[in-house]
C-alpha cells in the first residue's frame, strides 16, 4: 500500500494517526521487533507474536524491507509536520508488516496495493472505536468518502472491523478496503487499495487465507 509518495500519502493517512489502543497485563514487544518477527516464504508472510499468517495471491511480489523501512520514516516525518505529539507518538509506534503487488499488466504498473502493518498499543480502547477513529482520520482527507460503512467481519476466527473508502490522487481514483483489529497489544490493520477492477477477486481469496493461532 506504499508506493509512491502520493499514494502512499492516501493509502496511509490512516497510519498516520492511529489513536492509543488496548491495555494489556503486560508491555506488548516493540513494534520493531513484532516487525522483524515476520518471514516471508514464497508467498506466504507469517508473524510469531502476532501468531499470524496469510498468503498473497500468486504471481504478487512483496517489498523489499528497505522499501518498508522508508515507508515508515515518510509516514514520522508526516506526523513531525502536522506538529501533534500525539500524531508523532503514533508514527513512532507504527511499522510495516508487508507490501505486495501484483506484476504490471496491460501497461499498468501499479493495479493495487494489499499491504499490512501494526501500532504497539499504549492505552485503553476497543477495535471497534480504533476503527472508527481511523474513518474519521481518512475522511478528513480530501477527496476521500466512504461507499461502506463500518461493520463486522471475521477471517481466520477472527473478528475484524472493516469500511471502504473511494478517494482520488493526481494519478486518477482508487477504492480502498481497510480491515482493524486489536490483539495481543497491537492494533493490526490490512489495506487493500484497487487502482482498477481487475484484482479484487484475487485479492478476496488472499483474505480468506488469514490464519490465526
Amino acid at each position: 500500500m506504499f508506493g509512491s509518495s502520493a499514494t502512499f500519502r492516501a493509502i496511509l493517512v490512516f497510519l498516520l494517526a492511529l489513536p492509543a489502543a488496548v491495555s494489556s497485563a503486560q508491555r506488548p514487544a516493540s513494534a520493531e521487533s513484532i516487525a522483524a518477527s515476520g518471514v516471508f516464504n514464497g508467498q506466504e508472510y507469517s508473524n510469531a507474536v502476532l501468531g499470524f499468517s496469510m498468503l498473497a495471491p500468486g504471481g504478487w511480489s512483496f517489498y523489499r524491507a528497505e522499501q518498508n523501512a522508508a515507508a515508515v520514516e515518510r509516514n514520522k516525518q508526516l506526523a513531525a509536520k502536522a506538529g501533534d505529539a500525539k500524531l508523532q507518538m503514533s508514527a513512532a509506534n507504527t511499522q510495516v508488516l508487508f507490501q505486495a503487488i501484483p506484476p504490471a499488466y496491460a501497461g499498468q504498473d501499479k493495479q493495487a496495493i494489499l499491504s499490512a502493518g501494526i501500532e504497539r498499543l499504549t492505552g485503553p480502547t476497543t477495535s471497534a472505536k480504533y476503527a472508527a477513529d481511523q474513518k474519521a482520520l481518512v475522511l478528513a482527507s480530501a477527496q476521500v468518502h466512504v461507499t461502506k460503512d463500518l461493520n463486522a467481519i471475521n477471517y481466520g476466527g477472527l473478528s475484524f472491523w472493516s469500511y471502504d473508502v473511494e478517494g482520488s490522487l493526481k494519478s486518477g481514483t482508487y477504492r480502498q478496503r481497510c480491515l482493524i483489529t486489536v490483539r495481543r497489544g497491537v492494533a493490526f490493520f490490512i489495506v487493500a487499495t484497487f487502482f482498477n477492477d481487475k484484482q479484487e477477486g484475487i485479492v478476496d481469496a488472499s483474505l480468506r487465507s488469514i490464519k490465526f493461532k
